[in-house]
């Protein structure tokens, strides 16, 4: 049974072209050359009833696989029903004469049922909106959200499931009795199980599927459907990864960043945290000085004289300070946190003009001091946990081009300075941190 119902789709489009004939036929001119045609509609009309009559039974034996939203499907079957009805009395009163004059009444009545049987069957299997949403339509969309302002899960993750995913997985149909047009839905799962798991993009079935060969059954959508472009497919990832959580801005989830070079086509460059070339070698004597004071110096690299230097065991810092000035060529990466470090010690480090990453968390600087760090245009990492700066004194950062990440937790900043921070860094993610990490089932264990 369940393969007839399986034949639905294939026989349905037969009643559809032949009672069209119909009607073309009923509506030619009583001229001579055809009236040889309009002697045949009769024939035809029957040959449809058949026709419909199969397509209605192939129907409701598909409707019985529990694919289907009974109330959408309630719609489509009564029209069916309907037209199948009316194509029969038509053929029936295509044979008496009396009843000529209600030919065309009859045949624009089964016209009209064609298109609303046509249309209901086809939301049913290509969604709602499949007459007037193009395929690029959904990418476009995207393109064009103002990111500073949007919801992560409305504006971005939402208009990808309704356009590649509601027709199968919506209100009309739930392939795998899986819906993923409300939150609710998209936790519970389907009949395999959970499609979701928060946080673990490689454990969601959802993107397995998704990144599944085309060419492989499972692979959704289905191969001869309108498939995911890679932007999409990376923001469901991204969505999953940070929590995939329906609340949150998109500034609330802190991937403001990622988001913008997923929709630029991931057009933006990327910088090396090691700048290219080789400088000249680092003085020597300085490098022990460093080291004797308690600083960890070391290559970034095998045969590279860019160095890494980590105060964190520094006893002298004012001498730390004035040493590194003189590697200010050579050092690209500076560890400086967990020190009395100052604005003043911030004047003299924004001499390190190589530098691409830069840690101070919880040390003294304030936002008097920030503004120093202006020159360092290689800097692509910077970390100000627990410091006291504020809002007002990362805007004067402004002149950081290639920052990428921005670290201000436990600062003065606050979640509703976020946004016209993003303006001010477009292309750096910002950590703000208090993460609220959701419990699942699967994290507890049940002790008897």
């Amino acid at each position: 049974m369940e393969f007839i119902g399986r034949l639905h789709p294939l026989l349905v489009h037969l009643p559809i072209g032949i009672l069209l004939l119909v009607v073309l036929f009923e509506w030619l001119p009583a001229r001579k050359p055809y009236k040889s045609l309009r002697r045949s509609i009769r024939f035809i009309l029957w040959l449809g009833f058949l026709s419909a009559l199969l397509s209605g039974i192939t129907g409701f034996l598909l409707k019985q696989n529990g694919d289907y939203e009974s109330q959408a499907v309630k719609l489509h079957q009564f029209a069916g029903i309907s037209l199948t009805l009316i194509t029969g009395v038509y053929a029936w009163a295509r044979g008496q004469k009396q009843l000529k004059a209600i030919y065309k009444f009859l045949s624009v009545l089964m016209l009209i049922l064609i298109i609303a049987t046509g249309h209901l069957g086809g939301t049913l299997t290509h969604g709602e909106n499949f007459l007037f949403v193009s395929a690029s339509q959904a990418e476009a969309d995207l393109a064009q959200i103002d990111l500073q302002q949007a919801h992560f899960y409305n504006d971005l993750v939402k208009p990808i499931l309704e356009n590649k995913c509601y027709s199968c997985h919506g209100s009309g149909k739930q392939k795998g009795k899986l819906r993923l047009d409300a939150p609710e839905y998209i936790l519970k799962g389907g009949k395999g199980g959970l499609v979701l798991i928060a946080g673990r993009t490689d454990e969601s079935e959802l993107i397995h599927r998704v990144l599944l060969p085309l060419e492989d059954e499972d692979h959704m959508p289905p191969k001869e459907k309108a498939q995911l472009t890679q932007a999409e497919a990376e923001i469901l990832k991204l969505w999953i990864a940070s929590g995939a959580d329906f609340e949150k801005s998109i500034l609330e989830s802190n991937q403001l960043a990622a988001i913008q070079k997923i929709l630029s086509g991931n057009k933006t460059q990327y910088i090396a945290e090691v700048p290219e070339g080789n400088p000249g070698a680092a003085n020597p004597k300085v490098i022990n000085d460093l080291k004797r004071l308690g600083a960890v110096v070391l290559p970034v690299a095998n045969a590279s004289n860019y160095l890494s230097v980590n105060l964190v065991n520094i006893t002298v810092l004012d001498s730390a300070v004035d040493l590194l000035v003189q590697l200010k060529q050579q050092v690209v990466w500076l560890k400086a946190g967990d020190l009395p470090l100052n604005d003043s010690h911030l004047d003299k480090l924004s001499q390190l003009v190589q530098l691409t990453r830069l840690n101070l968390e919880r040390t003294s600087v304030t936002n008097a001091g920030l503004s120093h760090l202006n020159s360092l245009h290689q800097l692509q990492y910077l970390n100000l946990n627990q410091t006291k700066i504020s809002a007002n004194g990362l805007r004067s950062l402004n002149g950081l081009k290639n920052l990428q990440s921005l670290f201000i937790y436990g600062t003065a900043v606050s979640v509703k300075d976020l946004t016209s921070l993003q303006h001010v860094f477009p292309n750096t993610k910002i950590e703000i941190g208090n993460y609220v990490v959701p419990i699942l089932k699967t994290d507890t264990t049940l002790v008897k």
